[in-house]
Parts: structure tokens; sequence; C-alpha cells
């Protein structure tokens, strides 16, 4: 990496990291290029909609009944807020293109890169933490989540089976995928993710439609700690937007940079195979530890996703029109509007995350945590 945050050529094999593909398409070189390689706007599409469509999604319910009726206007205020936070990344993207051609070529970590373009090195590093994090986070969600799902799916057929076995079935099948480059070699998930979601859309409707009947119900008094638990998770069920530069770097054939560099495995393989590895042994030990999806997920909805997804974008998009341009670039011209809204924004989820943040830790300390699965 030189200074400015991007990649040098070099007549020399750099030394391979765990930030480099196990396996690279021939053509590629790591850099990207390949004629058919970029992803194509009918898969972009997909691959947003599975991930701000996602798992997430079937939360609210549960966050609806936290917020009350409130919930409703909350979730499509935060819905509209993502949108704008991840076009914010988007341009981002382009202008740093624009100013600097030799980022067309793929990059493994762009929202880092906007990071030290906008706001210096110190943040990128906080980009790249955050991301890591939010992944990781996201990563127990979701397995714990399918865990439960299929347990209750196959409950009367394999009634011995718990959610701490599902678990470790899950992450075992899940495995094999993290051996993938980037969004470009998983675009048959986008497909999958965005079919699955409309899919739980249609059954959610149908079993409301078939639960239409008559009944009373009462309605709780909800606390201050309830209400922001359900707010980190509608933040949580929006937080994709710090995957858009990534998914937007992969879109199109990008120019070969530095086709003299090779890259070289033989040594490291086994290196990087071993941390993959144990990164999913991590996921594993926190599921079968806190076994409770909801909790996890409003805790990474109000922290990490909340930085990603609605602090960062605007704040970057801000730095980044206020910096005086270079000889024979063109400054950027911003309504006044959008600014204005940018600092909403920020606003919004520095207040949202900090109360998300604390409701969700209290729910974590506070209340009686389920028994982790190897104590069992």
């Amino acid at each position: 990496m030189s200074k400015n945050g991007l990649e040098e050529p070099s007549g020399s094999q750099p030394t391979p990291k765990e930030t480099t593909p196990l396996i690279t398409k021939g053509g590629e070189n790591g850099n990207g290029g390949g004629k058919n390689g970029g992803l194509s706007v009918g898969q972009t599409s997909m691959l947003i909609a599975g991930e701000m469509a996602g798992s997430g999604v079937l939360a609210l319910p549960r966050a609806l009944v936290r917020t009350g009726w409130i919930g409703v206007p909350i979730i499509i205020l935060m819905c509209l807020v993502a949108a704008f936070s991840g076009k914010r990344l988007g341009d981002c993207w382009t202008i740093l293109e624009e100013r600097n051609p030799q980022l067309r070529s793929r990059k493994r970590n762009p929202y880092a890169i906007i990071a030290d373009q906008t706001l210096g090195k110190t943040w990128s590093v906080v980009v790249s933490m955050a991301i890591i994090v939010t992944l990781f986070g996201a990563s127990v969600v979701y397995l714990l989540m399918a865990a439960q799902i299929i347990e209750q799916l196959l409950l009367t057929l394999i009634p011995t089976l718990t959610i701490c076995t599902w678990y470790l079935i899950v992450v075992g099948a899940m495995t094999p995928l993290i051996f993938f480059n980037s969004p470009k070699d998983l675009t048959f998930t986008g497909v999958i993710a965005f079919g699955s979601t409309v899919i739980a859309c249609i059954l959610y409707f149908i079993e409301m439609m078939n639960e239409v009947r008559p009944f009373v119900f009462r309605w709780g008094v909800h606390g201050f700690t309830d209400f922001f638990l359900a707010f980190g998770t509608i933040m949580f069920a929006f937080g994709g937007a710090s995957t858009f530069p990534t998914i937007q770097n992969d879109m199109t054939d990008k120019s070969q940079f530095g086709k003299s560099i090779q890259y070289s495995f033989g040594d490291s393989v086994g290196w990087r195979v071993l941390i993959r590895l144990s990164i999913m042994g991590a996921i594993l030990f926190i599921g079968e530890s806190i076994p409770r999806f909801y909790t996890i997920l409003a805790l990474v909805g109000g922290t990490t996703v909340a930085l990603l997804t609605y602090i960062l974008p605007s704040f970057c998009y801000l730095s980044l029109i206020n910096q005086t341009p270079r000889e024979g670039q063109t400054p950027i011209e911003t309504p006044g509007w959008v600014k204005l809204l940018c600092y909403e924004v920020i606003a919004l989820g520095v207040l949202g995350a900090v109360a998300a943040t604390y409701s969700g830790l209290s729910a974590v300390f506070s209340s009686a945590v389920t028994t982790p699965c190897y104590l069992r």
C-alpha cells in the first residue's frame, strides 16, 4: 500500500497476505479484469437486494412488537436513510475513481480506501476493523438464526437435535464458502438470497391472512431498553451499505493493474487456510456461548453497523466534496439539501448508535443469559 492507499506496481513478487485470494482466475492477476469477470447490473441488483433485505428483515416483526406502532415509520425512515447512505458511498467511489485512475483496478477493501482518501489513515483502520467486527457478528447472527429455523422445522422428525447441534452442522456446511474471493465469485448466493427473501415475505403474508380473526391484545409499556434494542435491530436489518463499494467495484471489467505482478501462493496457502478456519472457529465459539441471535443482532446493529451504514458514508462524502480540487480536476457541486441531509443522517446515526449500544449491552449483561451449549 502506498501512502495514499493505492496499490503500487512492482517488478518483484509481492508477499501474499490474508487479503490475497486463495484462488485467482486466469487473466485477473488478483486485481481484476477478466473479460467476463465483472458483475452485470442484474447480478449486482440481486446482491444488493439480498444484502439489504436478507435475514435481518426476519427479525423486524419482533422489533416492531417492542417499539409499537411508532416502529412502522421508524422502519421506513431507516430504509430510506440506508439507501441514501449507500448512494453517498457509491458517489464517493465514483469521484475517487475519476480523480485517481489507478483505483479502477479491483480493490479488496474499497470502503477503507474511501475512508483513507477522505478522512485519513486512522479512519481507514477504523473502517477495516468495523467491517471485520460487523461481518463476524453478522455471521454469528445468521448462522444462529439458520440453526434455530432448522431445529423448529425438523423438531418432530429429529427431536433429539437441539439448536447447539444444528449450529455446529450449519457452521460446518458454510465453512467451504470462506475460501472464495469476492462477491463476483458468489453471484449465485445473491440470487438465492433474493429468492429466499421474496418467498419468506410471501409466506409471511399468507400466514398473516390465515390468522386474521378477532382477538384482544393488551399493549405493554415499552421502556428505553426495549425500544432501543429494537432500534438496533432495525439498523441491522438495513445495514448492508458497507458492502456497496465492494459490489460496485466488481461490477465491470477493470483494466489490469501491473501486469508484471504475479501472486505466489505456495508457502502461504496453509497459513491463510488456518486463519480463515480460525475465524470460523471463533464464530462457532461465540454462537455456542450465546445462542440468542436477537441480542447479538441488536448489539452489532447499534455499534459497527450504525458506524458503517449511517455515520461514515455521509461523513466521508462531506469530507470529499469539501476537499480542494487538484489542478485539472472539476469541483464537485452538491445541492445544499443533500449536505443538510448528510448532517441529519450523521446526527441520527450517532444518537441511535449510542442508545442502541447501551440497550444491547444491558440485554447481554443484565438479563438472564442462556446457558452456553458446552455447559449443558
